[in-house]
């Protein structure tokens, strides 16, 4: 490994240098800890860290440079709820694909108060358990012994890791509070790092450089810690909590060598681009094209014309029925095009890759687009290692088409959900084209329902739903349809309808590209109070939404519904023949923001029918934390009105 090389010639003299907290020491529990009642950070919590300490430093000898973490935690658990115990087990992943990560020194204790005593049980070995998760990943874990409503724990571990330029994010919030956070990080004087904060946690920073007497050299000591941080809650609508969860992210920027000759690494998204474009996967393997040549030419032989949409299509549609995707990430061949085609399956950049070849080979300007998924938060700064997946980008008549053939259910420009994160980098090698490009954004997905429905004197209606989706509408209703027998699709379906009768369900063009269409008849008793002569009746029937979806009192993070979309009902009611319309509610219009979403409610009675029409638009698919509060409001509003009783009268 070049840069690991060149580092050992700049620190290969300087051995450990460790700072420890001076408020902590393992096993040193006290009674007042153990008796505390509740979080004075939030009652309501059933486990609290009381302390978290990271203290990440060098080890370097004539053959090894390693990078060292400690991590040291006491946690104090309030109730005794499965999802509080959950915190009694520690998880620690280790990567093991070449040079091996590993875990060492794990010391862990549990105490309780028994009989005004304090109790310590240990951890013992066999309690310790390791399990390989894939070729790359292995996990060590463990859970602490008698874990109860006032327990209190203590965890110590040691990682080394021997890519010490890949500093793992110092993370200073959890999914439950924390007293105090600390973090230290020590690192030779010449190791120049970016600092990039994330999240909402006000967290202090000190930075002091000190000569090692031992050694006669200097060292960069960062030093930072936060006290008394909320609990991190994920509400919905979130791309990746992970995103918004308080941290410092570090990334080597320079290293200077002993004649002080500089050495930078942090690159511009276009170097990423490059970096990857000149890899061999990019660059060589990309062009083998011979064993899918055949099959393709047959294609382009059935084809009305050369370079149209149709025949790109077509070619999309032959990657997603021939290459199954194996479930694996990666920006990097796994097994090649050749394999692939033969073995018929692969990782995302066997599959994607080979779709973006399979186009140049039909002669269409398509190139890879490098992007890091939801799941893997999103990039900050350049880098290569932060990006994990790959798919296709084609350009016909100055049209953009996004395209990933890992999902069989995904379309032009309707992509899987994972792929949406704000951006990626073009790899246009045979161009030389490397920049980043932001991803398009999906196109509007609209829900129309049309209803038909009679109530009878006894308070039943029954009737008929037409419903039409596309774009992320069909993609995810196909994705749900076909992963589970048509029984328990609708049985789920009943559900998600306030447990409506359905009946004839049928669906139109499921197997295709394009809008779907349900149809079903269904019979619903819970719209309908009878009071004497009197019923009071909710049009909106089995799709009034019981909750506000958005709970916070505030929110330091975007809501992120991935695309924009436009829902629609119209509703058709008959009374029955014996009652007359009292009162309907009155029409509601909403505006949210400038031109953010729209609502609109109009109810129209006529003799014995009633019309209902709704329309909930959101025109963006992302909105700003400054604006949640509006748009909580807005969403309550909307609930409360769907909420909304028509009163029909006996007629005597």
């Amino acid at each position: 490994m070049n840069l690991k090389k060149y580092i050992s010639v700049i620190i290969i003299s300087l051995i450990t240098l460790s700072v420890y907290a001076q408020d902590y020491k393992l096993r040193e529990v006290s009674k007042e800890e153990l008796e505390k009642q509740y979080s004075e950070i939030d009652s309501t919590t059933g486990a609290e860290i009381l302390f978290y300490d990271k203290n990440v430093y060098y080890d370097v000898t004539f053959t090894s440079i390693d990078i060292i973490t400690e991590v040291r935690k006491r946690i104090k658990f309030y109730n005794n709820r499965p999802e509080d115990l959950e915190y009694a087990t520690e998880e620690i992943y280790l990567y093991v694909d070449g040079e091996r990560e590993s875990v060492s020194k794990i010391k862990a204790y549990s105490y309780n108060l028994i009989n005004g005593q304090v109790e310590e049980t240990k951890l013992d070995r066999s309690q310790i358990f390791e399990k390989e998760l894939s070729t790359k990943y292995e996990k060590t874990s463990f859970t602490l012994p008698k874990i109860k409503k006032g327990t209190v724990i203590d965890i110590y571990y040691k990682k080394r890791s021997p890519y010490f330029f890949n500093i793992e994010e110092f993370e200073f919030q959890f999914d439950i509070p924390a007293e105090k956070i600390t973090a230290t990080i020590a690192t030779p004087e010449d190791f120049i790092f970016k600092r990039i904060p994330k999240g909402s946690v006000d967290i202090k920073y000190s930075l002091e450089t000190k000569m090692d007497q031992r050694l006669g050299s200097m060292a960069n000591i960062y030093s930072y810690s936060a006290e008394d941080i909320p609990a991190l809650k994920d509400e919905s609508f979130v791309d990746n909590i992970e995103n918004y969860r308080g941290g410092i992210l570090f990334e080597l920027m320079s290293t200077k060598d002993r004649y002080g000759n500089l050495k930078n690494y942090s690159k511009s998204w276009g170097d990423v681009a490059k970096t990857i474009g000149y890899s061999d996967d990019y660059e060589d393997e990309i062009e083998k094209t011979n064993i899918f040549e055949d099959d393709i030419d047959q294609l382009i032989a059935n084809a009305d014309s050369k370079n149209s949409i149709e025949l790109a299509k077509d070619i999309f549609n032959h990657a997603k029925q021939n290459l199954k995707w194996n479930d694996e990430k990666g920006k990097y061949f796994d097994n090649g095009i050749r394999q692939t085609y033969k073995e018929k399956s692969g990782n995302a950049a066997d599959i994607n890759l080979s779709l973006v070849a399979m186009l140049r080979y039909a002669g269409f300007d398509a190139s890879p687009i490098v992007i890091s998924t939801r799941d893997n938060l999103k990039p900050v700064f350049p880098t290569v290692d932060r990006l994990n997946y790959v798919i296709g980008r084609l350009m016909i008549n100055d049209n953009e088409y996004l395209l990933d053939a890992t999902d069989k259910y995904s379309e032009f420009n309707v992509l899987p959900i994972r792929d949406y994160n704000f951006n990626g980098v073009m790899v246009d090698t045979p161009n030389k084209l490397w920049r980043l490009i932001d991803l398009k954004e999906p196109e509007t997905s609209t829900l129309v329902n049309l209803v038909s429905a009679t109530l009878t004197e006894d308070g039943v209606i029954k009737g008929k739903v037409k419903t039409q989706k596309d774009n992320h509408y069909s993609y995810l209703f196909r994705k749900k349809y076909f992963s589970q027998s048509e029984e328990d699709y609708l049985r789920d379906k009943e559900s998600s309808l306030d447990n409506a009768l359905i009946n004839d369900y049928k669906v139109e063009n499921a197997e295709n590209d394009g809008a779907v269409t349900e149809i079903f008849s269904y019979e619903y008793e819970k719209a309908v109070d009878k009071i004497g002569d009197k019923i009071f009746l909710k049009p909106f029937m089995f799709f009034i939404e019981d909750e506000n979806p958005f709970k916070l009192e505030e929110r330091n993070f975007p809501v992120d519904f991935v695309y924009s979309f436009s829902d629609k009902y119209v509703i058709n009611l008959k009374i029955p023949n014996n009652y007359e319309i009292t009162s309907l509610p009155e029409p509601m219009k909403l505006q949210f923001g400038e031109n953010s979403g729209m609502y609109k409610y109009v109810v129209s009675g006529n003799g014995k029918f009633i019309r209902l029409a709704v329309d909930l638009d959101m025109y963006k698919s992302r909105i700003l934390p400054e604006d949640y509060q509006f748009l909580k409001q807005f969403f309550n509003e909307k609930i409360k009105k769907e909420s909304e009783q028509i009163v029909l009268t006996k007629i005597k």
